[in-house]
């Protein structure tokens, strides 16, 4: 039997797990401008990996591919158990914690390693500081322009691969090699891009309550867009300066993002006390008043409810709002408290922006569904096909978007090999 000669591009998961995948039945060369594959996976997670999520992935994606039914279609064939059937062949283990799996070793660098070491098993031929500068097909065939980065030369690579595996990430955390190579190679062939966007990042606020990098809470996030209801997420707010971070921000940036560069507006609704109604949280301030003295700060009211950090920069806003140098023990009375519990359950703040590439975590849109056959390959070049967050389709936050870059890597592999 003669093998096919297929080219990844790109030594991430969905590219490792691409070259994996079609080594199984053909000649694979892997380029990946870095030293070494994974750069990126290894951050993932604060490092610790959070590679697959118990829940279904479909709701928590956004995108063309997401839309049209492609992602469904690949998160079908490779669920979550048929992956973790897969890394358990490999020799990982994992555990479970908090919905996510993990290596038992709570290192990316284990998923990493036996990526690596699965690689070398099936023959992969891997070519490190290589940045591929060019794709060209002719008579059927791909050849690739590259760059060798460790002796700065170029050069025309003549061999003929049968299809070529384009796994290059998008343009979040540039530093490990993602700088939107995929999208130059998707629009040389006259494919459509969606326009590339930070996601999982933090958001940009002016008001003066973000003002500290100190100060964290568990709450209840929602995303209004032009007025509307967009989204919304729990976890834990960082109030950084400039605005709000955390997971739940994360998972609402990349619709705001797309939102503001489409000119409309944004804000966001907090609610500090997601666990409690908002008749309980007046029972609970309405007790704290009854102990609060003559000499007691504002802040008083939500002593042992919030960290004294927190009291302060709601205080603030209480002022702000409610208060407008009116002295806080003159005006205590339950109307106050109402008005204060509301506020607590619905604090709302103005969103202006949010995070640059360089701090985000993935990529909101990519090459656009509508230029993809079902198995992710270009419907106008045969054998050119796309995999992970080059793609238009960016999860949340909790192993979504590793459980896509195996998925979608698997697929293509699959496909091109076969």
């Amino acid at each position: 039997m003669i093998l096919k000669n297929i080219a990844v591009i790109g030594a991430g998961a969905s590219g490792m797990m691409a070259a994996i995948a079609a080594a199984e039945n053909a000649r694979v060369c892997l380029f990946e401008k870095n030293e070494f594959p994974g750069r990126k996976l290894l951050q993932t997670g604060n490092g610790k990996c959070n590679f697959l999520n118990e829940s279904d992935p479909l709701p928590h994606f956004r995108g063309s591919l997401s839309d049209s039914g492609i992602l469904s279609a690949v998160f079908e064939k490779y669920d979550r158990d048929r992956i973790l059937r897969l890394f358990s062949s490999f020799g990982l283990l994992y555990h479970k914690k908090n919905g996510g799996y993990y290596p038992r070793s709570d290192s990316a660098a284990s998923v990493n390693d036996i990526l690596i070491e699965v690689l070398k098993d099936r023959g992969v031929l891997f070519h490190p500081q290589v940045q591929v500068k060019g794709i060209e097909k002719r008579e059927g065939s791909f050849y690739l322009d590259l760059f060798h980065l460790k002796h700065n030369k170029r050069s025309k690579d003549e061999t003929p691969f049968d299809a070529v595996i384009v796994a290059t990430g998008g343009k979040a955390a540039p530093k490990t090699g993602s700088t939107g190579d995929g999208y130059y190679f998707a629009e040389k062939f006259g494919l459509s891009v969606a326009r590339p966007l930070p996601a999982l990042t933090r958001l940009l606020s002016p008001d003066p309550f973000f003002n500290d990098n100190t100060v964290r809470a568990y709450v209840s996030v929602k995303l209004f867009i032009d007025d509307s209801f967009s989204a919304s997420s729990k976890g834990e707010l960082q109030v950084n300066a400039g605005g709000p971070s955390g997971i739940c921000i994360f998972d609402l940036s990349g619709r705001a993002s797309r939102a503001l560069k489409e000119g409309r507006s944004c804000r966001i609704s907090v609610d500090f006390l997601p666990e409690l109604e908002e008749d309980e949280v007046f029972s609970l301030l309405k007790k704290r008043a009854d102990k609060i003295r003559e000499e007691d700060p504002p802040t008083a009211l939500f002593t042992g409810i919030f960290s004294e950090r927190l009291s302060v920069n709601i205080c603030e806003k209480l002022e702000n709002l409610l208060f407008k140098g009116r002295s806080f023990h003159g005006i205590l009375n339950d109307t106050l408290i109402k008005d204060v519990s509301n506020l607590i359950k619905n604090m709302c703040f103005e969103i202006t922006g949010t995070g640059e590439f360089v701090i985000s975590q993935v990529t909101s849109g990519g090459i656009s569904a509508e230029c993809l056959n079902p198995d992710l390959s270009s419907k106008k070049v045969p054998g050119l096909y796309f995999t992970g967050e080059c793609l238009d389709a960016d999860g949340d936050c909790g192993g979504f978007n590793l459980h896509f870059a195996w998925a979608s890597g698997l697929t293509a592999g699959v496909a091109a090999s076969a």
